[in-house]
C-alpha cells in the first residue's frame, strides 16, 4: 500500500520543473520576437502563469462534468466491479485531477512570481 503523503516529495520536484520548461518557452519566445525590456518579459511571465492557472482549473471541471453525467455513470454499473471498486476508481480519478491541478495552480503562481521579480529588475 503506498504511503499517503508519498506523492507530495513528487509533486515539490515536478513543480519548479514544470517552471523551468514554461519559463524556457517564454525566454525562447521572446528571443525570436527580440524583446529588449524588462517589462514585456515580466507580461510574458505572467501571462504564462496565468495559462497555465487557467488549465489546471480546467481540469477541475472536466472532471466535474464527467461525474455529473447520469449515463456515464449508470454505464458503470453495468461492469462485474463492485460498488467498492466504482468508488475506489472514482476517487483515483478525482485525486488524480485534483493533483494536475495543483502541479498546474503551483507553476502558475511561480511563474507569476518570476514575473513580479522581473518586473522590480527595473
Amino acid at each position: 500500500m503506498e504511503n499517503r503523503y508519498s506523492h507530495i516529495p513528487r509533486l515539490v520536484a515536478t513543480i519548479p520543473g514544470l517552471t523551468l520548461l514554461v519559463s524556457l518557452i517564454v525566454v525562447i519566445i521572446g528571443l525570436v520576437y527580440q524583446w529588449n525590456t524588462p517589462v514585456q518579459f515580466s507580461n510574458a511571465f505572467f501571462a504564462a502563469g496565468a495559462i497555465v492557472i487557467v488549465l489546471g482549473t480546467f481540469s477541475i471541471t472536466g472532471g466535474f462534468q464527467q461525474r455529473a453525467n447520469f449515463g456515464l455513470t449508470y454505464a458503470e454499473t453495468a461492469s462485474d466491479a463492485s460498488i467498492a471498486k466504482r468508488g475506489q476508481r472514482m476517487m483515483a480519478d478525482i485525486n488524480q485531477r485534483y493533483g494536475a491541478m495543483i502541479l498546474m495552480i503551483g507553476t502558475g503562481l511561480l511563474l507569476i512570481a518570476i514575473s513580479i521579480a522581473i518586473s522590480q529588475l527595473q
